[in-house]
């Protein structure tokens, strides 16, 4: 109010004009004396006098002084210094407006709090800030940059950053939030690069902080401590939520379940209300395939497996794509789970031995019986006599090689280009060699060493058989590879039961080379192998039938040659496409259509490609089909947004991230303390006024004492004069 009525206290220093006029006034003559012949005269006006020049000059400086000092004083300067030019009670600001549009915000109430609380953000927010508006999933999407909120006017930047909001809607991929939150320091730090002194900034996160987000990229640097965040927590109307998962079909002999069977994990959050649930499957349609649902009780914070038979609905020889459906939660939004297992590969694996022997003192007679197939891949044991015709067209799909002793020179040379093209083939040196007890001819040596040069012309080795008076055992077991990991646990790795009668000697092996996988405890290798091209040769100096060993016999062998398989064809997992993920090159295509997708109506019916060649994603979860082809494709939504419980928002200070508060009418009293105590400290800085006040008492009191020496200086020359 005081800077306000400024302006009228200057117009005060007119009153100067007062003494000037008063000491230029015309006045009578100043002694005036009575005589008594006059009395006889006419009486007639006093000549007045013209003043024409200023007498008492000094009285008049004083008196004019004394009023331009008082209404200099009152109209003092009341003008921002230069410090006040540089700080104000709220100085513009740099702000980033993240907003979470992840498939977690499409919870009731979630997305309607979302945009009150961005539109209020940017309400409250000074007309002199700069406001970007950015959506964040697991990447972040510029709605409205801070580049466009300053070449924007003043009067416009609320305006352009709230429509900037307008028909944003959630999505359904997952949020990364240290991720973005990264990404949004960056937009902060590139903005203020060419900046002398550095504008105060802040990020504001719109968001229901759900427990799915993640945050260890956040200790990937040093968060800058001039940058706090404010949070805006979203809350649902219905707290909790139930989420539902199909687990991975694992050969896990603890987890084991048959090929017509699924794993469903049921998981609810701690905050739900709600334990009891069911689930039912659905066909392509969406329509329910039984009347009858599986009930499950899962208690609030608790998680539940269950195993269900799997519909047998076939198409075209693979199975027919499926949902599974979670019924009793209050939130629907990752309620469904897509699956479609596809068409089962073929594969062969082929036993290259003697057909002639007694089938128990084969290496066939036992390999057939270990079943290899995996979930995803369908594999037939096929077996050859090495005397019999090799034919490229009956190896097809050939993923896995077992030869005997028997094995010949010309299956050997067909072989090496499919090794050197990826095929893994396992030689058992099954068959004693030299010359046998009671002149029985046993394998020939050279014969073998000619097939070793077949593959590796430079090996200089020497086969023999090892004479020994007593059993051997296994030992210096590599655990670290593939054929042995399984039995790393100490419960498992004890191979004294496995006894080999009899093993043939390999010398020459160059340790370079070649990958000692186990010795015999006479110190001789037992089982090694050697990369060919792109393939492998593994080599294992005894057989496993119970003429020369105990392996076929042994709990192990299964999962001996199940490895031997997995390292020539490793386990596919079956596809697990998750909305937010890259598509694979094959899956680029611009036909996909949707099937049945969630209960949603906002969602596309196609599946719709972020620039296939570069950055595509699935956007939506739900089950495609190629219109010119038979295949499809089963989306899923991120495991990560269905755990919903909110996250503390200590978490951020463990980062050394500072938070802020929002501003909002809540805290204007603040504002206008800060606004006064700045008011008061400019005040201070302009406090010369108080010595005008102190020169208008000091002039006051001269003038004063003048004008009281003058009166008394006439008054007592009159006297003198009567």
């Amino acid at each position: 109010m005081l800077s306000f009525l400024t302006p009228l206290y200057l117009l005060a220093g007119l009153a100067i004009l007062a003494p000037i006029l008063a000491h230029l006034v015309r006045k009578r003559p100043r002694e005036v004396m009575d005589f008594s012949s006059v009395i006889f005269l006419d009486a007639s006006p006093p000549r007045l006098t013209n003043r024409n020049r200023i007498e008492h000059w000094l009285l008049l400086a004083l008196r004019s002084l004394i009023l331009l000092a008082l209404a200099l004083a009152f109209a003092r300067p009341y003008l921002k210094t230069l410090i006040e030019q540089q700080t104000s009670a709220y100085p513009a600001k740099e702000r980033i407006l993240l907003i979470d549009t992840s498939a977690s915000m499409r919870r009731e109430g979630v997305w309607e709090q979302a945009i009150q609380k961005a539109k209020e953000y940017i309400a409250n927010s000074q007309p002199e800030d700069s406001i970007a508006v950015v959506a964040m999933t697991d990447r972040i999407e510029s709605l409205h940059s801070l580049e466009h909120s300053r070449q924007s006017g003043i009067s416009e930047r609320k305006i352009l950053a709230s429509k900037s909001i307008d028909g944003v809607t959630p999505t359904w991929l997952s949020c990364d939030l240290g991720q973005c939150m990264l990404q949004a320091m960056e937009l902060l730090n590139d903005s203020r690069s060419d900046q002398e002194t550095k504008t105060p900034a802040e990020i504001a996160i719109v968001s229901d902080f759900q427990s799915g987000n993640p945050l260890d990229s956040l200790g990937s640097i040093q968060w800058p401590q001039d940058i706090p965040i404010v949070p805006l927590v979203c809350q649902p109307k219905v707290p909790g939520n139930a989420t539902i998962s199909i687990l991975p079909r694992t050969d896990d002999s603890s987890t084991a379940i048959s090929e017509n069977t699924e794993r469903i994990l049921v998981r609810n959050a701690n905050r739900s209300k709600k334990d009891r649930f069911s689930l039912k499957w659905l066909d392509s349609d969406g329509k329910p395939i039984a009347a009858e649902s599986q009930e499950v009780f899962v208690p609030a914070g608790q998680q539940q497996i269950l195993v269900l038979e799997r519909p047998t609905l076939e198409s075209n020889g693979a199975q027919s794509p499926l949902v599974i459906e979670l019924d009793g939660d209050d939130q629907w939004f990752d309620n469904r789970q897509y699956l479609y297992r596809g068409k089962k590969q073929k594969a062969k694996a082929i036993c290259l031995d003697s057909k002639k022997r007694d089938p128990k003192d084969s290496l066939w007679y036992f390999a057939v019986r270990v079943p290899i197939s995996q979930p995803s891949l369908d594999v037939q044991w096929e077996i050859f006599d090495p005397t019999e015709e090799f034919k490229e067209s009956d190896h097809k799909d050939l993923r896995l090689v077992i030869a005997s002793s028997d094995l010949s020179a010309l299956w050997a040379q067909k072989l090496r280009e499919l090794i050197e093209n990826g095929l893994h083939v396992w030689w058992i040196l099954d068959r004693p060699t030299g010359t046998l007890q009671g002149d029985q001819a046993g394998v020939d040596p050279a014969r073998l060493e000619e097939i070793w040069k077949t593959w590796f012309p430079n090996d200089a080795v020497a086969i023999s058989e090892r004479t020994i008076d007593r059993f051997q055992l296994l030992q210096n077991i590599d655990m670290s590879h593939p054929m042995f990991s399984a039995f790393s646990d100490p419960k498992f790795n004890d191979f004294t039961k496995i006894r080999f009668w009899k093993h043939r000697q390999v010398q020459g092996l160059s340790s370079n080379d070649w990958r000692i996988l186990a010795n015999y405890d006479d110190g001789t290798p037992a089982i090694f192998q050697r990369p060919l091209g792109k393939g492998m040769v593994s080599v294992v100096a005894s057989g496993w039938q119970p003429i020369e060993s105990q392996l076929a016999l042994s709990s192990k062998f299964v999962p001996i040659v199940v490895a031997m398989f997995e390292q020539a064809s490793p386990l596919q997992q079956d596809p697990d496409y998750r909305c937010g993920e890259r598509i694979p090159s094959q899956l680029a295509l611009e036909n996909w259509q949707s099937i049945v997708q969630q209960q949603s109506d906002d969602v596309g019916k196609e599946l719709r490609l972020r620039d296939p060649q570069n950055d595509g994603v699935f956007i939506a979860p739900g089950i495609f089909k190629a219109s010119d082809q038979e295949e499809f494709v089963a989306v899923n939504l991120s495991k990560s947004e269905g755990l919903t419980d909110p996250i503390d928002l200590e978490e951020f200070a463990r980062f050394g991230i500072p938070i802020g508060q929002p501003t909002s009418p809540s805290n204007q009293p603040e504002s206008v303390s800060r606004k006064n105590q700045l008011a008061e400290q400019m005040e201070a800085s302009q406090g010369g006024w108080w010595w005008i006040l102190l020169a208008v008492s000091i002039f006051a009191g001269l003038e004063s004492l003048i004008a009281a020496w003058r009166t008394r200086h006439w008054a007592s020359l009159s006297n003198n004069n009567r």
